[in-house]
């Protein structure tokens, strides 16, 4: 990630002769930007690659809700915060614009919060009581307060805030995910959870490689684009890890599920009741 800042018009201009940030329709950024040359595609879009990318959120997104209308809300809203992150991400991208920017960060936030409910109370009874969504929604409005004060006068708090706030999270749901992983005796299921894991991974380096060397890959004949990429594996590790973890739910409240393939290319749970309780 690269801020627009006299330094960073300064540190072009060092690297590549460039004495100002290519200005386009949207005019010039006041939000992170990223490793894909601005406005380079089209006049109106500020990072075209990240932002065509970010479609692939809101497809599976969607398919998720679609294809599991029957279960429980907590999923219907999971599935559909991906759907959110990829049209703040859209926008964040296409424009470069810090508020933008916030329609981007803050659903990721709620997101991967309503993943963490989704895992922790997966039992078939709840396990700690109110309080709990009280606290994951009151820890989910004092990040974005603190985001929204910090402002993009104050970048490195912001994103500091937004990363840590992030990962905390994360790492919540991957200690939950790996006692889940820990229990399976199904093979197949193992074998999916292994490639969510490893999609997850994957994109997490590609997008380190572009947030921290974007020199060289501006010195490439090429950019590979990576954290175009890392939408797209974003995406899917989202869906498969959202999935897996319903799948997790139904087999606690006895449903006996199953994973099907929709065209051949797409897991989804199917149950044997259509309805929760």
């Amino acid at each position: 990630m690269i801020t627009s800042s006299p330094e960073y018009n300064s540190y072009l201009n060092s690297t590549w002769g460039n004495s100002l940030l290519p200005v386009g329709y949207w005019g010039p950024p006041t939000s992170s930007d990223w490793c894909e040359s601005n406005y380079d595609v089209s006049f109106y879009v500020a990072e075209f690659f990240n932002s065509i990318s970010s479609f692939s959120m809101i497809l599976v997104g969607l398919v998720g809700v679609y294809l599991h209308s029957s279960f429980e809300k907590r999923f219907l809203i999971t599935f559909g915060s991906i759907a959110v992150v990829g049209l703040g991400s859209i926008a964040f991208h296409g424009t470069l614009l810090f508020p933008l920017q916030m329609l981007d960060e803050l659903p990721m936030v709620y997101s991967i919060l309503s993943l963490a409910y989704c895992c922790i109370e997966d039992r078939s009874y709840r396990r700690y009581g109110t309080w709990f969504p009280i606290s994951i929604a009151l820890y989910g409005l004092l990040t974005t307060v603190v985001m929204l004060i910090a402002g993009p006068e104050n970048h490195l708090l912001e994103f500091i805030v937004f990363q840590s706030s992030f990962a905390f999270v994360v790492l919540v749901v991957m200690s939950h995910i790996i006692k889940i992983y820990g229990s399976i005796q199904d093979l197949s299921i193992k074998r999916l959870w292994v490639l969510t894991a490893m999609t997850a991974l994957v994109s997490y380096i590609f997008w380190n490689i572009d947030f921290r060397m974007c020199d060289i890959m501006q010195s490439l004949p090429v950019n590979p684009q990576l954290h175009a990429i890392w939408h797209v594996g974003a995406s899917l590790s989202s869906y498969l890890v959202t999935l897996l973890v319903c799948y997790q739910r139904a087999e606690n409240l006895g449903r006996k599920p199953s994973m099907e393939w929709k065209w051949g290319v797409l897991p989804y749970v199917v149950v044997k009741y259509s309805k929760f309780d």
